[in-house]
């Protein structure tokens, strides 16, 4: 249950990163690749979750994961055979660049099983017996992230807009043109001692009937509040899917959603289009590679 004036002391250490879909925009190569593990650069797009929630301070993440793949396991255990080999070849200092992953943070791997429920509030669900005893815990969708090319965190100003504003939740928004709210799940707000709160959301809303221009991006902060509305939850019945969104509606009505709206650029990697944008984005913040892809771009795309 909320508590008011307990939150503004509280110390949010864990984060749950979801990572068990199907890809299904990325397809064929989500077939048998996760589309967590696509490239952004040399590194994959999860590890830029992770990496933002490290510099946050966060200890504990706790992945869910398919039961039919364990690349995300693989990549955040420690490698021996990869260490042996660049020993062997007298290249161990390229081991440098994955020597610290796992032992950066304390993993947990959740798998979730076909028979569950399809939908984004499940894997929150499946995450309880972990986070029911924590004050806050974070919410990523491990397809996308916040990028801020000076080296910032995200997931750190998430923290302090939560713990400012004492509320019993976080949603993060970002601003969208009118033209295009229609595609989005969009916020309607209040405004309230110099923060925005959530009061509802209103799924991809007619054009010109959008009540913001607050667009949700499914980066959460709970308390463990968030369970029992889960745990009595109905699935959409347009889908059938168990979503995050109903459930963070449903906390809005009963306590105070403060609504981020981060300083740095959301990446969406999840598609072709926003994962070559990703790429390019972070491609363009180290000099040396920006000065060559824009050579190779020039090259390629040549102006009239």
């Amino acid at each position: 249950m909320y508590s008011k004036g307990i939150l503004a002391t509280m110390k949010i250490s864990k984060a749950v990163i979801t990572s068990a879909g199907f890809g299904t925009r990325f397809l064929p190569i989500t077939k048998t690749i996760q589309k967590e593990m696509l490239p952004i650069l040399n590194r994959p797009l999860v590890d830029y979750v992770v990496e933002d929630c490290i510099k946050a301070g966060i200890t504990d993440i706790i992945f869910i994961i398919s039961e039919h793949n364990s690349q995300l396991v693989h990549f955040y255990r420690e490698n021996k055979r990869l260490y042996e080999y660049l020993k062997r070849m007298n290249k161990l200092d390229q081991y440098e660049s994955v020597s610290h992953l796992h032992t950066q943070a304390n993993y947990t791997f959740i798998k979730q099983d076909d028979s569950e429920t399809y939908g984004t509030a499940t894997p929150v669900k499946l995450a309880k017996e972990q986070l029911k005893d924590e004050e806050a815990f974070l919410v990523f969708m491990g397809d996308d992230f916040i990028f801020n090319a000076d080296g910032s965190s995200e997931t750190k100003r998430m923290i302090e807009t939560f713990t400012q504003s004492n509320a019993a939740g976080l949603a993060t928004c970002i601003e969208r043109p009118k033209s295009i709210l229609h595609k989005y799940g969009i916020a309607k707000i209040k405004e309230k001692n110099h923060f925005t709160y959530l009061s509802g959301l209103v799924e991809k809303p007619a054009p010109g009937s959008a009540p913001s221009n607050l667009a949700n991006i499914s980066k959460y902060i709970f308390t463990p509040a968030i369970f029992e509305i889960i745990e009595k939850q109905t699935v959409n019945p347009g889908s059938g899917e168990l979503y995050i969104t109903d459930s963070i509606t449903q906390l809005a009505q009963q306590a105070p959603v403060v609504i981020h709206t981060p300083a740095g650029e959301y990446l969406d990697g999840g598609y072709v289009l926003g994962w070559l944008k990703a790429n390019l984005m972070v491609a363009r913040s180290q000099p040396e590679l920006a000065r060559e892809l824009q050579e190779l771009i020039t090259e390629l795309f040549p102006s009239n």
